[in-house]
């Protein structure tokens, strides 16, 4: 998948929340299916392939993610959860932290689906001190916004054969 992918996707996400806002801001669901999957897809990875991508997936005492992105290996590499739109993430961060328990690296994502915070799971240190980047796909340039979920959740990026930490890209 090129950029161009990831920049459709946003422009898409776009759209819906204008055109859109009051069906799809009402519950997660919704939220997930009309712009956070359309996402996923432009970076690359297969929603509806369970050897890419699970979801609710099990992390076992911790509960359940909304999305494990995994590599080749069938690793989870990416934790998503997601929210509907205008959701607290101070309580959810709270959540996403739990989740990322135990994964010495790969990414965590915190998404209403116009908001994308990501955290560095192999960073050191409390668990806000690993949040290394926020888009805001309405308000931030497609481009910028684009370069920035692409450059630490590609597929590409994650599918070789090691697995490699966000930081040494």
């Amino acid at each position: 998948m090129a950029i161009k992918d990831v920049e459709n996707a946003i422009r898409h996400g776009r759209a819906v929340m204008a055109y859109h806002w009051d069906s799809i801001s009402r519950n997660e669901s919704a939220t997930r299916y009309a712009i956070i999957d359309p996402i996923i897809r432009g970076l690359g990875w297969l929603t509806c392939h369970p050897a890419e991508c699970r979801v609710e997936y099990a992390r076992g005492q911790q509960g359940n993610v909304d999305y494990a992105l995994l590599n080749r290996d069938g690793k989870p590499v990416i934790l998503i959860e997601a929210k509907r739109l205008e959701v607290d993430s101070a309580r959810s961060e709270e959540q996403l932290a739990k989740y990322g328990r135990g994964m010495p690296e790969g990414v965590g994502v915190l998404t209403d689906g116009q908001l994308w915070h990501l955290y560095d799971f192999g960073k050191k240190g409390r668990f806000s001190n690993k949040h290394v980047a926020s888009v805001d796909i309405s308000n931030d340039g497609v481009r910028r916004a684009a370069r920035q979920l692409n450059d630490l959740l590609s597929k590409r990026k994650w599918w070789q054969d090691a697995v490699i930490s966000p930081r040494s890209s």
